[in-house]
Order: C-alpha cells, then structure tokens, then sequence
C-alpha cells in the first residue's frame, strides 16, 4: 500500500505524507494550510527585509531563516529532512551542499563572474535542488534570496505567491525554469525573475 498523501499535490511539489507534526490542530484543506503558512512566512520577510544590513549566510543562517518562517506552523521547522524525497539531494548530504553553496556564494562575491542578480537566481536554484527541509523549500529559496539582494541594495522581484503555491500556468513556468537551470541553462529562471523585478506580468 502507498503512502498517505495529506491535502492536494500540486505539479512539482513534494507530497505532504504527515500531519502529526503540524501545530495549528484545526487545519484540514490545502488552503488553510496555504493562509496560515503565508501568514507565519509574513512575520520571517518583515524581521529580514525590513532592516538594511551586512548578510554573512551559512548554513546555519539558512537553517534559522527557514525555522523564522514556519515556526507556527511545522515542528521541524528549520531542521533537514532526514530521508528522500521526489526532489533534493540524499538527505545525508544536505549539510555538506549547503557548505559548498555557501562557499560558492562567496567565490561568486570575490571574482565577480556574476553579477549580484546572477548571484540570487542561482542561490535560489540551488536551495530549490538541494531541497534541505520536509517542504517549504520553494518559499525559503526565495526568501534566501531575497535577502541576499536586500543586504546588497538591490530590487528585490514581487513574486506571485499564491500562483507558485497552486496549480496555475505560473507555476507550471517557473518549476520548468528551475528544471532548466538544474540542466546548468539559467537563461528561464533569469528571465522570469527578472520580469518580477521590472514589475512585468508573467
């Protein structure tokens, strides 16, 4: 017998197979969920991108950033998965990636191959690909870097939250940009992020 899949899966997404470590008790629908995860995701982008400041990210950092934004929500909040998913590297190399990212982050700073908005696409790419935590993974890649365009001054992209977290043709877009970056081509996931930044409608 397969896995029990909780609430609707959605193209892309990793199934949610376990309630028991869901805090509000009350929820029962996908959109509920969806409220009261954007609401605790709320507080995370205020606390970070409201104050300018220096951004030193590690991988304890990413950890944190993802525990600020589901810390009402999920009890694993900003801890890594412990087993495989449908996307993401085997869990028992998680800690090891995100410490070559990180490093790789810095490279990119020092020889200035890439531009600081390179820099955040393929920050949030490969936060995406590693896939660190249980879910939220998408909504973290995104805040991570944002914050990291916010600490350098940079216009940060209005996303379109609620068409990435349902079935829509945006999303649709954006999982196959991001699959197109994991084939090492970042000219989709570039352009769509950078319509987002110039304000475009996607």
């Amino acid at each position: 017998m397969g896995k029990m899949t909780y609430f609707e899966t959605i193209y892309g997404a990793t199934p949610i197979e376990d309630v028991s470590d869901l805090f509000p008790t009350h929820i029962t629908k996908r959109s509920e969920l969806n409220e009261w995860e954007a609401a605790n995701i709320l507080k995370a982008a205020k606390k970070y991108l409201t104050i300018r400041k220096p951004l030193k990210l590690t991988v304890d950092e990413i950890m944190t950033i993802h525990k600020n934004m589901f810390d009402e929500t999920w009890k694993w909040a900003g801890n890594f998965r412990t087993k495989n998913y449908n996307i993401g590297v085997d869990w028992h190399n998680i800690r090891d990636q995100l410490k070559l990212l990180v490093d790789d982050l810095n490279a990119w700073q020092k020889d200035k191959h890439f531009d600081l908005f390179e820099q955040s696409v393929r920050l949030h790419h490969r936060l995406v690909k590693i896939h660190p935590f249980v879910n939220g993974n998408g909504r973290h890649a995104r805040l991570v870097s944002d914050i990291f365009l916010f600490s350098h001054g940079q216009q940060l992209p209005t996303w379109p939250n609620q068409k990435l977290i349902e079935e829509t043709d945006v999303r649709k877009r954006y999982i196959d940009a991001l699959r197109s970056a994991d084939k090492g081509d970042y000219k989709l996931l570039e352009d769509f992020t950078r319509n987002l930044v110039e304000g475009k409608t996607l």
